[in-house]
């Protein structure tokens, strides 16, 4: 279909003129955004389909090397000014960032001297007053914790960073008090990173905290645990500054499988993704949510529309249209406690009424009395309510709904250890060592180098590629291309039945690795991932063991030694079994 050239909605033309909605007249719900590129030149009739879809705000941005062409000199292209005020003529509000570097300080690279921060902090208040109010915050810089920062900058980036942000925000507050200014846009949610910019005062100069908490090549569930994760670690260095978080880009690309265990990503599961994405963050309160991307572009195809003359629209559109209209302005209440895998996300719209945002990760029929009426996420009615099947496809029901099978019983916390939560930079900590094993041999060679990086901790062999890091493992290779093997080791406290639980997941690329666990040196098994064979592999065994047994979980690098993409995903969860009878 070719989006209808409508007359914005009301909301929208009255949001243009005043910021004040009038009685009545609800105002905008600026937690759902989108991406857009209309300073890189985009047609700003694009802004069409977002009021179809009632988006109220876009993230954009206006660079610092157009805006400031010599130092000194600011100008503003006609483009700019011509989707800025296309953007105020639908009522859409801007959130925009302040990037990139100017050639015109620091050598055209990322700022890092005062200099360079007070060109950049004057660059913004520039915007400022050339905009006006049409502006109420800005955010400082994109991803400089990724590929946005060169140059000098890169050697301490937090540090760097926070320098340009204070720098920023005092300038910024100066001229426009009201404005909010939004900090850290990080490339995922990095703990050391964010570690270093709250322990060094960020928080005093960031309106609200923002994040990219893209998940890529998997389903959005746990994205909230990310989030929670995260506003602990502000609450635990910084208490008394809390923060709103905002997802200023979220997405998932579509793409086919590339092996087994990959996941595939069709315009259906995208469409799914993202109001699952969008529910699951609001359940953990964060304030805004921006869709990356409006439409697809270079042949990037994360967009809610095509690139195409028809400007056809993906169901990711319909999805958020539908998503827009049935949570606009209701609260997140509670998750509602019920089977694994069953997610049912309690909102309260201003008049009461309580809508859910449900879908089941297993298909399963369920009871729905007190359920009034409901549609699915692409905004076509329920026919049938009672009982309600749930599949991955997420649904939006209204009412008091009753009857959900009830969460099973909580069990006694069987579980001896889990390599995540137990992982440590102390050796031996919670029965866990890392190190390495070399070829045939059975000799544990134990590491000695803990390295905190921006984005990671991890156990490392500063001569090599070797790595054991909460998450992953990656080996290494000799120069006369002898596998090491990159190992984490469980020491058992006691004896007895356990059950070893987890999975390995490697990389699409690449000529893969080996995978395998070894009880007391003995193998349990040895398997190929990647390269042409499946990526995931899953493994849950019982074995009995003796004080003193050791397990050994190893990833090599395959036959041919080659270490390129080798980083591999490791989850491992031991639990005490029952004594046989």
């Amino acid at each position: 279909m070719r989006f209808a050239r409508a007359l914005p909605p009301a909301c929208f033309l009255a949001a243009a003129m005043v910021r004040a909605e009038p009685p009545g007249i609800p105002a905008p719900d600026l937690r759902f955004g989108v991406m857009t590129h209309f300073a890189q030149g985009w047609d700003p009739s694009w802004i069409i389909p977002m009021t179809d879809a009632a988006i109220p705000t876009v993230r954009d941005e206006l660079y610092w090397a157009r805006v400031e062409p010599g130092p000194g000199r600011f100008v503003f292209p006609p483009a700019y000014d011509h989707y800025m005020a296309e953007l105020r003529r639908h009522g859409i509000d801007p959130l925009v960032v302040l990037s990139f570097a100017n050639p015109g300080y620091d050598g055209g690279m990322t700022p890092y001297t005062e200099q360079g921060f007070s060109a950049y902090a004057r660059y913004g208040t520039e915007l400022l007053k050339h905009y006006g109010n049409q502006i109420d915050a800005v955010e400082i810089w994109n991803e400089y914790n990724g590929s946005f920062c060169k140059g000098p900058a890169e050697k301490a980036r937090a540090a760097t960073y926070l320098a340009m942000l204070r720098t920023a925000y005092l300038a910024i507050k100066r001229e426009r008090p009201d404005v909010t200014v939004v900090g850290g846009a990080t490339s995922g949610i990095p703990g050391p990173y964010w570690r270093k910019l709250i322990t060094g005062g960020g928080l005093a100069h960031m309106d609200a905290v923002s994040v990219h908490p893209y998940r890529y090549r998997a389903p959005p569930e746990g994205m909230e645990d990310e989030i929670v994760r995260l506003r602990a670690l502000m609450q635990k260095y910084d208490p008394g500054n809390p923060r709103p978080i905002w997802a200023t880009e979220i997405g998932w690309e579509t793409h086919s499988s590339q092996a087994p265990g990959d996941l595939a990503i069709d315009d259906v599961t995208q469409a799914k993704f993202l109001v699952r994405g969008y529910a699951l963050l609001l359940s953990a309160g964060v304030a805004r949510i921006y869709w990356y991307l409006l439409h697809d572009e270079h042949g990037l195809t994360m967009g809610l529309t095509r690139d195409n003359a028809a400007r056809t629209p993906r169901p990711a559109f319909a999805a958020m249209a539908t998503m827009i209209r049935e949570l606009r302005e209701a609260r997140f209440v509670r998750r509602e406690a019920s089977l694994p895998g069953l997610y049912s996300l309690v909102f309260e719209r201003p008049s009461g009424v309580e809508v859910r945002v449900m879908w089941s990760l297993q298909p399963i029929a369920v009871q729905a009395s007190g359920a009034e009426s409901g549609e699915d996420y692409l905004g076509q009615k329920l026919a049938v309510l009672s009982p309600l099947n749930l599949t991955d496809a997420p649904v939006f029901v209204q009412g008091p709904l009753r009857d959900l099978p009830p969460a099973p019983p909580p069990v006694v916390d069987n579980i001896l250890t889990d390599s995540a939560r137990d992982f440590s930079d102390r050796q031996g900590k919670n029965g866990w060592t890392y190190g390495s094993i070399t070829g045939d041999s059975s000799s544990f060679v134990p590491m000695t180098d803990y390295e905190v990086t921006d984005w990671k901790e991890a156990w490392v062999d500063p001569g090599s590629n070797l790595s054991i890091s909460s998450e992953d493992q990656h080996p290494a290779a000799t120069r006369a291309h002898r596998q090491v093997a990159a190992v984490r080791r469980w020491t058992s406290p006691a004896g007895g039945r356990i059950r070893v639980s987890g999975h390995f997941r490697c990389q699409t690329l690449g000529d893969g690795v080996g995978v395998g666990i070894l009880v007391d040196g003995n193998r349990q098994f040895r398997k190929l991932l990647g390269g042409g064979h499946p990526v995931l592999d899953a493994f849950d065994f019982v074995k009995q063991v003796h004080p003193g047994s050791v397990i050994d979980i190893a990833v090599d690098p395959g036959p041919a030694t080659d270490i390129n993409y080798d980083a591999t995903a490791v989850e491992v969860i031991i639990r005490k079994e029952p004594a046989d009878e």
